[in-house]
């Protein structure tokens, strides 16, 4: 679940007390070290831990140490969500609290023997099996913990299912072997322990992603729980690679590559990308490089009959540079990027390169070759129109400048009108602005920037004349009209307003024609407003709902 709608997952009655808690000022302590593992005390009849992790936007796991069992989420947790929702680790430092020792657990421990505390836990795993699971893989050896977090992993997805499908009320009961494992991942990359991490990270994958072909992942926490692992595994190796032997290096990269390798990210391929690219930091050993670079040949001559050849063939390029960037040096990324110029990246890449050298006139030819290359991409033709705009800025073309400015102007993009008014004295511009006028007359639907410019402008018969063809616009722009055309502006809105009521047909329809007479009072004034509504009483008087609605216009 995300901490945007985790009042979702929640029972009602929980979200009640949660907030009622957070409003007391019951969430005692809130802090984070790390902006994932967030720890809290909640004051309830004792003082209670609460832990929360997050991922992003995405709440991977929450516990709570108090006796409630009835579900999964407790009121305490549910006020620690609202309290993180708030941000208010940011904002306040919220009052630390001295627990009472006599109501301390630690303490209660503390005091008991060895048997006691065995007969103690021994009797929880009873009533509570989970935590048995958690002890075996939390205390698994290092032979042992690969084997037991894949078990834990599948054991957690198997339960959720439902007639072999996990549907997204249970996802994150589905995913707690694997936050489970990611959790033990971080503690062992906190203490040093880079390998295990990674290994750890790493066997988190293959069973969610192909979890994923039969489960709703609708509000994305599978996504971040793979992500989750993907960027631990890259903090991981980024953070100790030169610590690692030779050795270490090679079987961490097997084991990487060997997972990118596996036919399910057939049809996620993004994270397969994700997995290569964490390959490119052990670049170092040769051995390795000529390893990946075969692999990513091999995934060349592959993509060329995949259902999405061209963004694999662009993802494995990409790759290719960013190997020759970081062995060979510029000049062989440079050659690099020529002979893949036409992949838009590619384009952009040499681009930058052509303006830091000031050859402004390549970048103009680059700009154009780009435009016929991706005429049916309208955003792509944009960006080559932009540089090649700012190459004629730097050569001083001015005459290239007006005439690519308002070929941008006519696809809506108003900044260039401002552009154009520079590229024209005070006396030149009153004739522009008129065949600028003229062009947007033309077009059979008015953009936004033709709007923009009559509002800058204050050309209010034309402003006018644009909402007696779109009547609807006369709510958002009648403060523009009505100092000068107030019976113009009252007519539009009447005749808005009455088509709205015609068509109105339920009682959330019939709210909506009364935010329109507010607007119009505010416009107009009460006397024309309730004009107006008497009119709409008795020319709708058997609608009872509406006339309900029409009543409690003040």
């Amino acid at each position: 679940m995300k901490l945007t709608n985790f009042e979702l997952w929640m029972d009602d009655k929980i979200l009640e007390r949660g907030l009622a808690y957070l409003k007391k000022g019951k969430v005692l302590n809130l802090t984070t070290s790390d902006e994932i593992h967030y720890k809290a005390l909640v004051d309830g009849s004792e003082v209670y831990h609460v832990d929360i992790y997050l991922n992003d936007e995405v709440v991977v796991n929450a516990y709570c140490d108090c006796p409630y069992d009835l579900n999964e989420y407790c009121k305490h947790k549910a006020a620690v969500l609202y309290a993180l929702r708030e941000k208010k680790p940011e904002k306040e430092g919220l009052t630390t609290i001295v627990e009472p020792e006599e109501k301390s657990v630690r303490s209660i421990l503390l005091n008991q023997t060895k048997e006691n505390l065995i007969k103690i836990i021994l009797d929880v795993i009873e009533e509570f099996p989970d935590i048995e699971k958690r002890l075996l893989f939390q205390f698994s050896s290092d032979e042992e913990e690969i084997t037991s977090a894949k078990k834990l992993i599948q054991e957690y997805i198997n339960r959720a299912k439902h007639r072999g499908f996990i549907d997204w009320r249970h996802m994150g009961q589905a995913l707690q072997g694997a936050e489970m494992t990611l959790q033990k991942a971080r503690s062992k990359l906190e203490m040093g322990n880079s390998q295990s991490a990674v290994l750890l990270s790493l066997t988190v994958l293959s069973p969610v992603v192909k979890m994923l072909q039969h489960a709703d992942d609708s509000d994305g926490s599978a996504g971040g729980i793979i992500n989750w692992a993907l960027s631990l595994m890259d903090e991981a190796v980024t953070a100790s690679l030169d610590f690692f032997s030779e050795q270490d290096q090679k079987k961490l990269f097997e084991a990487i590559l060997k997972e990118a390798q596996k036919a399910l990210y057939n049809d996620w391929s993004d994270w397969r990308y994700d997995l290569l690219k964490i390959c490119t930091h052990f670049l170092n050993q040769k051995e390795l490089r000529k390893k990946l670079e075969k692999q990513l040949d091999t995934l060349l001559e592959k993509a060329g009959t995949s259902w999405n050849a061209k963004y694999d063939h662009k993802e494995v390029k990409l790759l290719q540079l960013d190997i020759i960037e970081k062995c060979e040096g510029l000049d062989a990324a440079k050659r690099f990027i020529y002979e893949n110029i036409n992949i838009s990246e590619f384009r952009k890449k040499a681009i930058a390169f052509e303006f830091q050298l000031e050859d402004y006139k390549k970048v103009v030819e680059l700009c154009i070759e780009g435009e016929e290359a991706d005429k049916d991409y309208r955003g792509l033709v944009k960006d080559w129109k932009e540089y090649r705009y700012k190459a004629y800025e730097m050569l001083g073309e001015v005459e290239e400048q007006r005439q690519l400015a308002k070929e941008l102007l006519f696809k809506n993009e108003f900044i260039y009108y401002q552009e154009l008014k520079k590229l024209y004295s005070a006396g030149e511009w009153e004739l522009v602005l008129k065949e600028i006028l003229t062009e947007f007359g033309r077009q059979k639907y008015h953009s936004s920037a033709y709007v923009s410019i009559l509002l800058q402008e204050n050309l209010t018969a034309e402003l006018l004349r644009y909402c007696q063809d779109n009547v609807l616009t006369i709510t958002e722009y009648y403060p523009y009209l009505i100092k000068d055309y107030l019976k113009e502006v009252n007519d539009l809105f009447i005749q808005y307003i009455m088509e709205s009521a015609d068509e109105a047909t339920d009682r959330k329809k019939y709210r909506k024609v009364c935010a329109l007479i507010k607007t119009y009072k505010k416009a107009c004034g009460t006397i024309h407003s309730h004009q107006l509504i008497t009119e709409l009483r008795e020319r709708h008087k058997r609608r009872p709902a509406f006339l309900e609605e029409l009543e409690r216009i003040r």
